[in-house]
């Protein structure tokens, strides 16, 4: 161990664990999770290495606990929509921090979209009003504005390829998180579907749960397959009876941190609704294909969001997004080699590959922090 201590402090964002787990497993240092009470209940067997907070001054108590030398927020630009800590009180936070010599950096679910394309701006779509919803738009614009100010001067942290931006952006890649797997003979083939809360507010109830109850069909159609789908309990109260004891099928509205990594881990295909789901990045360092039927709500509420992924998330090779309302190749293998999944993985992998390992950022950003 490299004696270095770092504290990854989450929003309510489920993701944002997902890039604070690729950062720090297996890393010669040592790591520690301050979750909201929101994920409390996703934390499972990793109780040990994780603290539950509610507000400021339960993090002030776990910082005194840890005494990290970096401290990562996952993210600093959700606390504040999440309804976690408000902005002023975590600029106070992150100056305290500081002053204490803790360098401190932050992860960006919009992936500085506003640094690298200025004219970005969220457009928030109200499903009431089958329109924007302008007050909802020009609320979130001014926080982000607000926050990119705060931030302006604190280091990003990447899980995927971006720009350097002088030091002030961070991407990294973890080697000894998990080497992709070769395909192995398996007695089934394990279909994981995962679709949020937010993505689904912007489906058609109707036509999507035919077009999805048609695709579950098709797929448990072939003896092999298993079909897990994770999404929120509205979905499963729509889908009813029918999928009720269906056989070689599993609905969950959630897992375990741990679960849902041995799921991804495990799957032949991983079905997506959303192209910057931060949990594709498991499907990369585990070679597992996924496939999407989506391009997702972030993508919606923020103008040029997926045309800045397909150039620096896929690296110019956006993903084909596939119409649910069409029939799915239901052996996995076949439509992984449909659509090229291996090569695109392959070439994905040696793209983040050249980014630095996380020691190799930690030390750096304790470097920043001391001058």
């Amino acid at each position: 161990m490299s004696g270095r201590r770092a504290l990854f402090v989450l929003s309510s964002d489920y993701g944002e664990y997902v890039t604070a787990n690729l950062f720090s497993r297996g890393q010669p240092f040592a790591r520690h999770f301050a979750v909201p009470a929101a994920l409390a209940g996703a934390i499972g067997a990793q109780t040990q290495e994780a603290s539950v907070y509610s507000g400021v001054e339960e993090l002030e108590a776990i910082v005194a606990r840890q005494q990290p030398h970096v401290v990562v927020l996952a993210s600093g630009y959700l606390f504040a929509v999440n309804g976690l800590i408000a902005a002023d009180d975590l600029a106070r936070f992150v100056a305290r921090l500081r002053a204490r010599d803790v360098a401190v950096a932050t992860t960006d679910p919009w992936l500085r979209i506003w640094k690298l394309r200025p004219g970005a701006r969220f457009t928030i779509h109200s499903v009431r009003l089958g329109a924007e919803d302008e007050a909802r738009s020009q609320i979130m614009n001014q926080l982000s504005e607000r926050l990119q100010r705060d931030f302006a001067d604190v280091p990003h942290l990447f899980a995927v390829p971006l720009p350097a931006e002088a030091g002030r952006s961070h991407s990294f890649f973890n080697p000894r998180f998990a080497a992709p797997a070769a395909p192995a003979q398996r007695e089934h083939d394990d279909w994981l579907f995962v679709l949020s809360r937010e993505d689904l507010a912007y489906l058609e109830p109707q036509s999507f749960v035919r077009a999805l109850l048609e695709r579950i069909d098709e797929i448990l159609a072939r003896p092999r397959n298993r079909l897990t789908l994770i999404g929120p309990r509205a979905l499963q109260a729509s889908l009813g009876a029918h999928v009720a004891n269906r056989p070689r099928l599993q609905l969950s509205s959630g897992l375990e941190f741990a679960q849902f990594d041995a799921a991804v881990r495990a799957a032949s295909i991983v079905a997506y609704w959303n192209v910057l789901s931060a949990s594709l990045l498991y499907c990369l360092y585990y070679g597992v294909p996924p496939v999407f039927f989506g391009r997702g709500h972030q993508a919606r509420v923020c103008e040029g969001l997926f045309e800045h992924a397909a150039e620096h998330v896929y690296r110019g090779r956006a993903p084909r997004v596939l119409d649910l309302a069409a029939p799915i190749e239901p052996d996995a293998g076949a439509l992984a080699q449909q659509f090229g999944l291996r090569s695109w993985l392959d070439f994905l992998r040696a793209e983040y590959a050249r980014a630095p390992s996380p020691h190799d950022v930690i030390e750096r950003l304790v470097a920043q922090g001391a001058r």
